[in-house]
């Protein structure tokens, strides 16, 4: 009933209201009128006088002032719920586009285990992905022929023991580049499969919106080279990032598990293994991503300098290794403080914040630690 008496009286405000309106529209149009006689322009006066009383007296009685503090009361509450819910949304968005910037731009959840507070605790246990497995196998044997074709573009005639006449010859002098054409078709297909491969498996991989942004662009890049053969070293150097590459996927196919070197129930081979993936991981990325790229950046520019003078003009194709060099080098640096970072935080979560390392086990062998655990309580 309230409700409906509500109803009602808003609609008979509302009728009150449209009567005034036309009162004083017709009073306005009496006035203006030349020919309008005087006691038409007193009558549409003294009618708009009269509903102006009308709507005055409706809106000044108690129950029209009751209802229409009802009315604003609920306005603001539902004003101020509103507010707390978008507030709430809005931190919410943060939080997950924060959350969604790190996975996308960071290798290290792809090879890690890393909680919200980005704290490493340990290699990534990985579930069962039939298509990331066979994914991972086939760059593990796709790479190799990649890297070996690379290697033996360079020439190391002086012996390691003098850094291959590094130092006598330079990094561009150690390139003869006898095998490039077999070199830029195997990467040329190597490239090409792997992104046809994400397009009919993307789960194969985390972020595959990522890696065939990276798969476009590197195509594009290695283009320059095939164009230009004088700078056929350059990608030569850039893609001996691929030996790291390979050692990033080996750790997590040769660890499926995310079993930790030399603790409980990790065989000695096994942590062996373990150990020398790791340890030529860590010096193959400190190496190349954070050494040798940067040095290879200063090669670009003078390179490119050089160029330009030759053609007369700063705007040629080389114009864009150092770009792209330039955006290596930043997500390197990117993805090093990321490991750094995780590496600090899983410190102190190991300290009490670490979960159990059973839960990072095989479930078959977490079964039999379970088992003895209680044996020897009984």
């Amino acid at each position: 009933r309230r409700v409906g008496s509500w109803s009602d009286d808003e609609e008979v405000v509302a009728c009150a209201r449209r009567a005034l309106e036309a009162a004083e529209e017709a009073m306005q149009a009496a006035r203006d009128d030349p020919g309008a006689s005087e006691r038409v322009r007193s009558l549409t006066a003294h009618a708009a006088e009269e509903a102006r009383s009308v709507l005055s007296a409706l809106m000044s009685s108690p129950r029209a002032r009751h209802q229409r503090q009802s009315l604003t009361e609920f306005t603001e509450l539902l004003a101020q719920e509103v507010k707390e819910a978008a507030e709430e949304s809005v931190q919410e968005g943060i939080k997950y586009a924060e959350r969604t910037l790190r996975q996308a731009k960071s290798l290290i959840e792809d090879h890690f285990q890393i909680d919200e507070a980005f704290r490493m605790l340990g290699p990534l246990r990985q579930d069962s992905n039939l298509a990331r497995d066979v994914h991972d196998w086939f760059n593990l044997i796709a790479l190799v022929p990649v890297i070996v074709l690379n290697l033996r573009n360079w020439s190391c005639r002086a012996g390691i023991s003098n850094f291959c006449g590094l130092f006598d010859s330079g990094l561009i002098g150690l390139w003869h580049g006898e095998v490039f054409i077999a070199f830029w078709w195997s990467t040329l297909a190597y490239f090409i499969i792997d992104a046809l491969f994400i397009v009919v498996l993307p789960g194969c991989v985390r972020s595959p919106k990522v890696i065939m942004q990276h798969h476009v662009a590197t195509i594009g890049y290695i283009m320059v080279p095939y164009l230009h053969r004088e700078v056929g070293w350059l990608m030569g150097c850039c893609m001996l990032v691929e030996v790291n590459t390979w050692f990033l996927i080996a750790r997590r196919s040769f660890n499926k598990y995310g079993d930790k070197p030399f603790t409980t129930g990790v065989a000695l081979p096994k942590s062996l293994r373990l150990l020398l993936v790791s340890l030529c991981f860590y010096v193959s990325w400190f190496v190349i991503r954070l050494g040798f790229y940067p040095y290879l950046l200063v090669l670009i520019l003078q390179e490119w300098y050089k160029y330009s003078l030759k053609l007369g003009t700063p705007l040629n194709i080389l114009a864009i290794t150092p770009i792209m060099q330039c955006i290596f080098i930043f997500l390197n640096i990117k993805w090093t403080i990321d490991l750094i970072r995780s590496k600090l935080k899983g410190r102190g979560a190991s300290k009490g914040l670490d979960p159990p390392a059973l839960e990072r086990v095989p479930p078959e062998r977490a079964a039999g630690a379970r088992c003895l655990r209680g044996a020897e309580r009984r």
